[in-house]
């Protein structure tokens, strides 16, 4: 009878135990530490789709010299940027320059304060314009405890600043 080399004889269940113990150890740290670091980029991305949104609009209410607007019914669900040449705030026979849809059903809410509940104009001039007239206002991304307040200035400047929600 061929005795078998022990080098190629595997793992033992007791090798095997050890190594699936240390790995739920570690397991059970990284994990907590990961959720915190998808929900930051989370947050991130919807600050800065949104962020870029009013930028574009911004730059082509000026470029176009016409009124462009950022609408939506649900801020958490997206938004559209579009050339608002009917009605301000309806994107209805106007030009859409961009949709920006949620992406994932675990999105980070975006809330706007009274200035700007369903949209936010800029002039050709570039200075914003919301619900009925207000020209400064703010958005809120929060998610888990975590947000940025995206802030638009009366000359509709826009700034981001990190805070808890």
């Amino acid at each position: 009878m061929m005795d078998t080399p022990a080098a190629t004889r595997g793992f033992t269940l007791i090798e095997l135990m050890v190594t699936l113990s240390v790995l739920a150890i570690i397991l059970s740290v990284a994990i907590p530490g990961f959720q915190g670091i998808v929900n930051g980029n989370q947050i991130a991305a919807t600050t800065n789709n949104l962020v870029s949104a009013l930028a574009l609009a911004r730059s082509e209410a000026v470029k176009r010299a016409t009124r462009v607007t950022v609408a939506s019914a649900d801020w958490t669900a997206g938004w559209q940027v579009f050339v608002d040449t009917e009605t301000v705030g309806d994107a209805t026979d106007d030009t859409v320059l961009r949709v920006q849809q949620s992406t994932s059903n675990a999105a980070p809410s975006v809330t706007p304060d009274a200035n700007f509940t369903d949209y936010i104009s800029y002039l050709p001039s570039g200075v914003s314009e919301g619900n009925g007239g207000a020209s400064s206002g703010s958005f809120e991304v929060c998610k888990a405890g975590v947000s940025r307040v995206i802030s638009i200035s009366t000359t509709g400047r826009v700034s981001t600043t990190s805070g808890a929600c």
